[in-house]
């Protein structure tokens, strides 16, 4: 295993104009931001960074962005080079290697087969030839693997492991046992402490912008075996999602972005604005639950 793919990874939002295109300084100022903060490195281009709504010149000036700021924090960078189809996927994880990330990841094509996707992998590892992670998230990708299925895909040559995007914590463990010397960064906020428990090496996620320190606190506080801790930050911060999961994840993020500076907008159109009514009515409770975070961080 790589140690730099362990710790803290921000699933870097890409900032973009009313006419979609991608805004450079806003996506660096963040970048420069969080790495103050202390985390360990940045996923780049995934869901969260639009990777799939961006062109693929956008998405290479993003990661070409992402690896200089982050050469002047010692930080990681891990880019998404996921597309709908080999060609466009190749090209990006081959511009990756060669602009000096760590690692790239994939999320694959949905509705593929399991003789698809390991072609589709080793295309990009033949490509990149740096460590790849596979990109397990089958709530996106409509594909819920065997456990050998799985394997197969990490045992491609250049495949180091995976980000896990999956509630089963037993698929986790059973995977982690076959394979102990892979690379697993937990993909869902709400589970990062049960995940870090079960043995994954550090986490990718979204609201790692909005509460990176939080986050921290879990990762550091496992590794040093204050489970307490860990699970009262991971507690503060279900409470929170709760919250994003009744008024919507992805809008409740664009709109907390855009308060902290880092806008005009998240995500590209056709995209979901909570209106004023809703916000009114759940800003209170909404704040309180923001201001418990912070308190305990």
């Amino acid at each position: 295993m790589d140690i730099e793919l362990t710790g803290i990874f921000p699933a870097v939002p890409s900032p973009c104009d009313e006419q979609d295109r991608f805004v450079e300084d806003q996506f660096a100022a963040l970048i420069t931001s969080l790495y103050r903060d202390g985390v360990h490195g940045l996923y780049i281009c995934g869901a969260t960074g639009e990777g799939y709504h961006m062109r693929l010149d956008e998405r290479q000036r993003a990661v070409e962005i992402g690896c200089q700021i982050s050469s002047e924090f010692n930080g990681t960078v891990i880019a998404h080079v996921g597309a709908l189809n080999t060609r466009d996927a190749v090209e990006l994880a081959s511009h990756a290697a060669q602009t000096g990330v760590a690692a790239v990841a994939s999320m694959p094509p949905a509705n593929r087969s399991q003789v698809q996707l390991v072609d589709y992998y080793s295309a990009i590892a033949g490509a990149a030839q740096i460590p790849v992670l596979v990109y397990h998230i089958p709530a996106l990708t409509q594909h819920t693997p065997t456990l050998d299925e799985m394997l197969a895909l990490v045992d491609i040559e250049g495949v180091v492991g995976l980000k896990f995007t999956d509630w089963n914590l037993l698929f986790l463990k059973r995977l982690l046992l076959a394979r102990p010397d892979i690379v697993v960064l937990s993909g869902y906020d709400e589970i990062l402490c049960p995940t870090l428990l079960y043995g994954a090496h550090g986490g990718i996620g979204s609201f790692y912008n909005l509460f990176p320190k939080a986050f921290l606190g879990i990762y550091q506080s496992v590794g040093a075996g204050d489970i307490r801790r860990a699970m009262a930050l991971q507690n503060r911060l279900l409470s929170f999602l709760d919250i994003a999961h009744q008024y919507g994840i992805g809008p409740l993020f664009e709109f907390l972005m855009i308060q902290r500076g880092f806008g005009p907008h998240c995500f590209r159109r056709p995209r979901t604005v909570i209106d004023s009514d809703t916000l009114k009515r759940m800003k209170p409770e909404l704040n309180a639950r923001i201001a418990a975070i912070e308190e305990i961080t």
